[in-house]
């Protein structure tokens, strides 16, 4: 039995070749929802669940059910056509575990919360290798945006996905709209992709990307997630997505599953959480424009 929950069948086997089970999923997560929660906290989520296991297809889920508890707060957004969609807010470490205990392996949070829905306090950018690029193409690609988001005078936080990339991260002042966000962060990859075309791509189509890094701004969108930090991945091993500092990023030995939930309570910098406030794009914006015209000028 897990604290606060009652869970059923722990002994399901969720991972086959890691062998890991449903208890196992629900003990990492009683004990990482400390440094989990916040970055959960009043965000509207996207449970991707796997009641068969990582072998059989899972599904995204939106909507909470009718059968959820009563307890579970949830928030009715309303989609284009008009009708709501309620979104779970998993604000407490009861509400997570319940999730977990559905089945729900990877969580995925809105880059707004529920008080500025349009205002998101996050920019993302996703490093996604293409092809046969390689991890270490990922840590280029990371360098390459960092070296611009310094110059810009703009803070980062790169996030080991647990799956193929990394996320940068820059947090933000509530009082850009998505739409603003959404264009500062095109321009970003627009700019890296035509200075790096060998390396950066911000082609949509998979094919011709070929063995490059795609640069993708695109979830800088209202309604679209990113991987919550400490989710688990639908990947042998549970691998995590996990905040790092830059220098570890830039280890030779790092890749982008280091993580797992096997071995995450074994590391010194488990509890590593970087804290920058919201910063304001409209300055950044002016100099990426200045930026831009010296090139064009050389």
């Amino acid at each position: 039995m897990v604290a606060k929950i009652k869970s059923s069948r722990e002994s399901k086997i969720l991972f086959p070749q890691s062998n890991i089970t449903k208890g196992d999923l629900l003990e990492y997560y009683q004990k990482i929802a400390p440094l989990m929660l916040p970055y959960l906290k009043n965000r509207p989520l996207v449970m991707q669940r796997f009641p068969d296991g990582i072998t059989k297809e899972g599904f995204y889920h939106k909507n909470a059910p009718e059968y959820f508890p009563a307890w579970i707060k949830t928030i009715n957004i309303p989609r284009e056509d008009g009708k709501p969609v309620h979104y779970v807010l998993c604000n407490n470490k009861k509400t997570l575990l319940y999730l977990v205990n559905q089945a729900t392996i990877v969580f995925h949070g809105w880059l707004s919360k529920i008080n500025k829905l349009n205002y998101p306090d996050k920019m993302i950018f996703d490093l996604d290798p293409s092809g046969k690029a390689k991890f270490k193409d990922v840590q280029e690609a990371a360098k390459k945006i960092k070296d611009l988001l310094d110059e810009l005078n703009l803070k980062s936080i790169p996030i080991l996905t647990g799956s193929r990339g990394v996320h940068i991260v820059i947090p933000l002042k509530t009082i850009h709209t998505f739409e603003f966000v959404h264009h500062f962060a095109h321009m970003i990859g627009l700019f890296l992709s035509n200075k790096f075309p060998k390396l950066l791509t911000t082609e949509i189509s998979k094919i011709k990307r070929k063995n490059r890094i795609f640069v993708d701004y695109l979830r800088n969108s209202l309604s679209a997630t990113a991987v919550t930090p400490y989710s688990v991945r639908a990947l042998e091993s549970a691998p995590i997505s996990k905040p790092i500092s830059w220098e570890e990023l830039f280890e030779k030995s790092m890749n982008q599953q280091k993580y797992t939930i096997s071995n995450i309570f074994k590391h010194a910098k488990l509890h590593y959480q970087p804290h920058i406030r919201g910063q304001n794009l409209q300055k950044a914006l002016k100099r990426l424009k200045t930026i831009k015209i010296s090139m064009e000028k050389h």
